[in-house]
């Protein structure tokens, strides 16, 4: 809404990447620089030959405060940030005066070790809990609850909570994450099919890891709104058409080939990062070496 309580249309498509991690070792403007470039050529994947609008969807793990920093310093570096009507999203500027929507969200561990988003949201929520409570915690914070693949994670009796969930036959309001970390061999995951089957959506989002080379990935994995979203609540425009999605979204970008994704696990695992000093105004002060 504006002053006078009408909504602020963005008449454009939205490209969302539903899966961001903002990393110690990134550097905040070319994170962003990146997201832009990434979003135009989904948009080109897609097909929009005009305008658009690409929006990022923080996942931040404990501890983790940049969208706080953000909204707090909102300068400091080449992009600009500017408040919106609500408190979980902001509007990133490019020198240009290229823009892109920053949302906020949490990404949740459960005891289990599998992992629950909540997104479009300033809540936070305890990690460690038994997977049925955090989903429900996200789920009664009004948040957008998504179950994101990870590699090794929905096998087994991990596989089995989220495969049960899906049977459920009440109305569930969830959605799978796909990802684009996702390596390419082997096809779609079982459980991914399994949804889709059941005509529960799934959200792709781009997942950067905190190695070098993966602050270019946010923006390169996602799905389109195509009707627009108001400008000065975003985040609660997204809960609400999310809410009412009754068929799959269309997506853009796609997954890894083998080898990198083998090469981004074992550098995961095996190779330390060495992190930059961080600048007050775009990195958080202490190092996180917790993996998507």
């Amino acid at each position: 809404m504006d002053g006078n309580g009408t909504q602020v249309l963005t008449p454009v498509p939205l490209l969302v990447d539903a899966h961001v991690h903002f990393h110690v070792c990134f550097d905040r403007d070319a994170f962003l620089d990146a997201a832009l470039a990434n979003f135009r050529r989904g948009a080109a994947e897609l097909g929009i030959g005009g305008s658009f609008l690409g929006c990022l969807l923080l996942a931040e793990m404990a501890g983790d405060r940049w969208f706080q920093r953000l909204r707090s310093e909102r300068g400091g570096g080449r992009w600009s940030f500017e408040l919106t009507g609500e408190e979980p999203s902001l509007m990133a500027r490019s020198p240009k005066g290229e823009r892109l929507l920053v949302v906020a969200g949490r990404q949740v561990r459960t005891r289990e070790g599998l992992e629950v988003l909540g997104l479009a949201t300033a809540e936070e929520f305890p990690d460690d809990l038994p997977f049925e409570d955090a989903l429900a915690r996200v789920r009664w914070s009004g948040a957008v609850p998504v179950l994101p693949w990870g590699f090794g994670k929905w096998w087994f009796y991990r596989g089995s909570l989220i495969e049960a969930l899906l049977r459920r036959p009440e109305p569930k309001w969830i959605f799978l994450g796909d990802n684009g970390g996702r390596p390419e061999v082997g096809g779609t995951p079982r459980l991914l099919r399994e949804a889709r089957r059941r005509g529960i959506p799934v959200l792709p989002g781009s997942d950067p890891l905190p190695l070098a080379g993966h602050e270019a990935r946010a923006g390169s994995c996602g799905f389109l709104l195509n009707d627009g979203v108001d400008e000065r609540h975003p985040a609660a425009a997204l809960r609400q058409w999310l809410r009412g999605l009754a068929d799959q979204p269309p997506t853009f970008g796609g997954c890894r080939g083998l080898a990198q994704f083998c090469r981004d696990q074992i550098n995961l695992r095996t190779r330390p990062f060495r992190i930059p000093a961080p600048e007050p105004s775009s990195r958080p002060a202490a190092p996180r070496t917790g993996t998507s």
